[in-house]
This record gives C-alpha cells, sequence and structure tokens, in this order.
C-alpha cells in the first residue's frame, strides 16, 4: 500500500484519569450543531440566546444546516458529529482546529470505526436494542459514505467552520470560563463524595435509573469525560464511545429545571379549576349561555347542588382567572374570561407538547 493510502490521524498523546471534567469545544460544536437540527430548534430560542442570534442574523446558515441531508436521515443525523467527536479522539482538543485540518479523513475513519461497532451490536442478545443500534449505525455509515464525496464533504465542513465562526467570540467570552468553573466544581464535589452521580446536576436526565446503570457499567470497564455545555440549557449527551463514556449536561440544568417548575407552579391552578367535572359542567354552561344572565342560583339549580357549594367552585374558577364577575342590580353573575382559557391551554401545551 502506498503512503498516499495509508489512514492516520493525530490524537495527541495525553493522561487520561478515571473519571475527569473539563471543558470542550468540539462537543460544544457537536451539540449546538444538533441543537440546530432538532425539531424544535425555532421553539428554543428564548431558552438559548446563541440560537437566537442564529435565526435572526443568520438564518441562511441555520436553513443549509438543516437541510443539508436528505429528509429521511435528518432525524438521525444530528448525532453523527458526537461520533466523529467523541470516538476518534477529537472530544479533549483545547480548540477545534485539529478536527478541521482533518477532516478529509474523517468519512473513511468513521466508517472503519462503524465496521467495529456492526460486530458489537450484532452480538446483543436484546433484539430490540440489537435493531434499534444496527439500524441508526447503518444511517451513520451511509452519511458517512456520502461525505467522501468531495463537495459533500466541503459543504459539511464549510457549515461546520460557518456556525464555529459564529459560536467562538461567544466561547472565547464566557463559554469556555463558565464551563472552566463547572468542570471545577464537578471535580470538587467528585472527590468529596466519591460518586459520579452526586457531583452531575441533581436534575439532568443522566439521573435516571437507566441512565445511572448505563454510567455504571461503562465506569467499571473504562473512563469518564464530563463536558458542561455551554451552549445547552438543560438538555446533553450521554455516549459510551471506544475509549471513555462522554457526559453533557447543560450549565443551566438547575436554573432550567426551577424555571420549568415556576411554569408548571403557573399552570397548575388553571388545570386544578379544570379538573373537576362540576367545576366544568359549571364553565360549559356559562359559555354556552352566555346571552343570560346566569346567577350562582341559576348554576345551583342546573348542576343539582346548593348554592354555598356553587358558590366554592364558582371561588376557585374565579381564583385561576377563568371567569368574571359582573354585578347587574342586586344580583351577581359570571361571565368566562376566553382569552384566559386560551393561554391556561396554550401554556399546557408548551409544557407538554414541544415537538419532537
Amino acid at each position: 500500500m502506498s503512503a498516499s493510502n495509508i489512514l492516520t490521524f493525530s490524537a495527541p498523546d495525553v493522561e487520561i484519569p478515571k473519571v475527569d471534567a473539563m471543558p470542550s469545544p468540539t462537543l460544544e460544536l457537536a451539540y449546538a450543531f444538533y441543537a440546530l437540527t432538532r425539531p424544535d430548534s425555532a421553539q428554543r430560542t428564548n431558552e438559548l440566546p446563541w440560537l437566537k442570534t442564529l435565526y435572526t442574523k443568520h438564518s441562511n446558515l441555520v436553513e443549509a444546516i438543516q437541510v443539508f441531508w436528505p429528509e429521511d436521515q435528518r432525524s438521525e443525523a444530528g448525532g453523527d458529529l458526537f461520533m466523529i467527536v467523541g470516538d476518534l479522539g477529537y472530544a479533549r482538543d483545547k480548540d477545534v482546529d485539529r478536527l478541521f485540518s482533518e477532516f478529509d479523513k474523517i468519512p473513511q475513519l468513521l466508517i472503519k470505526r462503524g465496521e467495529s461497532y456492526r460486530k458489537k451490536f450484532q452480538a446483543y442478545e436484546d433484539k430490540g436494542k440489537r435493531e434499534h443500534e444496527l439500524k441508526s449505525l447503518e444511517g451513520m455509515l451511509k452519511r458517512a459514505e456520502l461525505l467522501k464525496q468531495r463537495e459533500a464533504r466541503k459543504r459539511y465542513l464549510s457549515l461546520l467552520k460557518q456556525l464555529w465562526k459564529v459560536l467562538e467570540p461567544i466561547w472565547k467570552e464566557e463559554g469556555y470560563a463558565e464551563s472552566k468553573r463547572a468542570s471545577e466544581a464537578f471535580l470538587n464535589k467528585y472527590r468529596e463524595t466519591g460518586n459520579v452521580l452526586d457531583a452531575i446536576p441533581a436534575h439532568h436526565f443522566t439521573q435516571f435509573e437507566a441512565s445511572q446503570k448505563h454510567i455504571q457499567t461503562s465506569l467499571e470497564k473504562g473512563k469518564l469525560l464530563v463536558v458542561p455545555l455551554f451552549f445547552a440549557a438543560a438538555g446533553g449527551f450521554s455516549f459510551d464511545f471506544a475509549d471513555s463514556h462522554y457526559i453533557g449536561y447543560g450549565i443551566q440544568s438547575e436554573h432550567m429545571f426551577e424555571k420549568l417548575l415556576t411554569q408548571v407552579e403557573k399552570v397548575a391552578p388553571k388545570m386544578k379549576a379544570l379538573s373537576d367535572p362540576t367545576r366544568l359542567m359549571m364553565l360549559t354552561l356559562i359559555a354556552r349561555y352566555e346571552n343570560f344572565v346566569l346567577t350562582v342560583g341559576d348554576l345551583a339549580t342546573q348542576l343539582g347542588v346548593t348554592q354555598p357549594t356553587a358558590s366554592g367552585h364558582l371561588k376557585l374558577l374565579k381564583e385561576a382567572g377563568l371567569v368574571a364577575l359582573k354585578k347587574q342590580g342586586n344580583k351577581s353573575f359570571y361571565h368566562v374570561n376566553s382569552d384566559a382559557i386560551k393561554q391556561a391551554i396554550a401554556e399546557l401545551s408548551d409544557l407538554v407538547l414541544r415537538p419532537k
């Protein structure tokens, strides 16, 4: 084989601790690229300022990233860059330069690594897991074959460079320092407790039972690298590659959880007001007979309850902002606050029906 056909890449020789934490610009780039390919990326601009900058000032770049892969492959393609960075040895680099300079070699390296993973996945006893992993792998290998084409590879690398051109000033100005601070906080907590999960934010998905078992298994056979992500909100990643298990979590994870809890606490009273059949029927009657002056007595009679009971239900609906009280002479009657009901439904939808 001629020297020009020998495939090599320059992974740095470093002493790797069993458990480590550090900033990783290459994994930050991978996460940002992935975030742009998510179906809900446009809905996340309020929680990710850098994403809002891209949508408002670099919309052509956003669109180019989102449509780069064929439509039938886009749902899985966001994870490819994580494998490139993690499995091919770029995660511990202090900048993205080596990743970019060696990009011509990456598709072939990726295919070679993919073949070894195929053998590993085929040996899984769990049929469902085996089929899922193999399907994902085949998609990745198909995209790697496409990147072997010079023009496709050139366009992909150009997108990565353009994206990093936007992100790099933010990373240098505040991202690196924030990630470094969080990395040191993780390591201090880990040294104090001796438990990786105690040092990871309490409400991150890696605390779920399935993730905990996966991390523990990885630790028993290899190493762990934790990357506090500046460009993530509450999300992140958990990947088990050849040399290490990689965990990334948004530096704002706990803040985002508290913010979510505040949203839930705001919506919950409205949902509670709607959860009782008598109250919901009462609200429905008020809405259906909006041209009539329905008193508390009218509503009590229609629903077969006492006036004090009807008053109690109306009080809850009023406190939730779903109805408003009007006076007409010496009588009080209620009308539906349509805007408040629409807002409550929209808030609930935003909480539980986000695009997947």
